[in-house]
């Protein structure tokens, strides 16, 4: 098992993330598994101390001079990667002990397994007990679903180690969905779930990116704006089919929250997590399609 982990700039969390794969159950002393890490620094300062004092007794520190973007990072490490399968943590999350020995019990009948992740409003530290944090995406692996928007944060996918197994640097966002993508409907990879909550996924208000200042906090979803058609126009479905229709809804959530950022009204925290579940409701017919785009701008206030 190789654990790829990108970093820039987060030394503490960095400690954390790899003091949480230390503390994995496939790591223990007369484990029949071998794990290796792979820190791959995207262009920040220094992390050998911390690689150094994480606790790992196989690890690989690459340090690049020049950030080339989570996608790249992520592609150096796959590269040095000398595993059978792959899995991947941000900086910014934990997995849990059991996260890796569960995803090989569910890797023997799939290509790519995902976990549930639990998603945390304030930083967890290893070992601390997830007891607040919420499971926004505890859905089973659902590929048409996946077609509609993403659900599968990255820390949360262990997948074989294969050539097609790589991201696009070529796209600015939603590099984790696009691969998700192209391996399921594109490769035709058999995907499932773990079905436990295995990843803490932090999502702390004060610690999303771009928030410098209001320009960029506009930037920063303008990319995301146009980069979800994108993406939509790699993979087409049938003309009036629901899942289009949903794509479309999204589409003109979107402009909307676009729109208020451009007033300097801001954007609920969690809001993507929120507007998931009225998606998935509606994907399940749980929620009539006509109803979506009301119940999505209801998640605005």
């Amino acid at each position: 098992m190789s654990v790829v982990v990108p970093t820039k700039d987060r030394p503490d969390s960095l400690a954390a993330a790899l003091e949480s794969v230390a503390a994995q159950t496939l790591c223990d002393p007369g484990s029949a598994h071998r794990v290796e890490v792979v820190v791959v620094n995207d262009g920040g300062a220094s992390v050998k101390d911390v690689v150094e004092n994480a606790g790992l007794d196989d690890v690989t520190l690459i340090e690049s001079p020049l950030s080339q973007g989570h996608a790249s990072a992520r592609n150096t490490g796959i590269e040095a990667a000398n595993g059978r399968y792959l899995a991947f943590l941000d900086d910014y999350d934990l997995h849990l002990p059991d996260h890796l020995e569960s995803a090989v019990a569910a890797l023997r009948h799939s290509d790519l397994v995902h976990a549930h992740c639990l998603t945390s409003e304030r930083r967890l530290e290893p070992g601390e007990e997830p007891l607040h944090a919420k499971a926004f995406f505890d859905v089973e692996f659902d590929p048409s679903l996946l077609l509609v928007a993403n659900y599968i944060p990255t820390s949360t996918i262990v997948c074989r180690n294969d050539r097609a197994a790589r991201f696009d640097p070529s796209i600015p966002v939603l590099v984790d969905w696009e691969l998700l993508l192209r391996l399921v409907h594109g490769h035709g990879w058999r995907a499932a779930t773990t079905g436990r909550h295995t990843v803490v996924y932090h999502r702390v208000a004060d610690q999303r990116s771009d928030t410098v200042d209001s320009t960029q906090i506009v930037a920063g979803h303008d990319r995301y704006r146009h980069g979800y058609p994108a993406l939509t126009q790699r993979w087409p479905v049938p003309k009036g089919s629901p899942i289009e229709v949903l794509r479309a809804h999204l589409m003109d959530f979107n402009d909307v929250c676009h729109e208020r950022l451009v007033r300097g009204e801001g954007l609920p925290h969690l809001l993507y997590e929120k507007a998931f579940q009225v998606l998935r409701a509606a994907h399940a017919g749980q929620v009539a399609l006509a109803e979506v785009p009301a119940l999505l701008r209801d998640q605005l206030s």
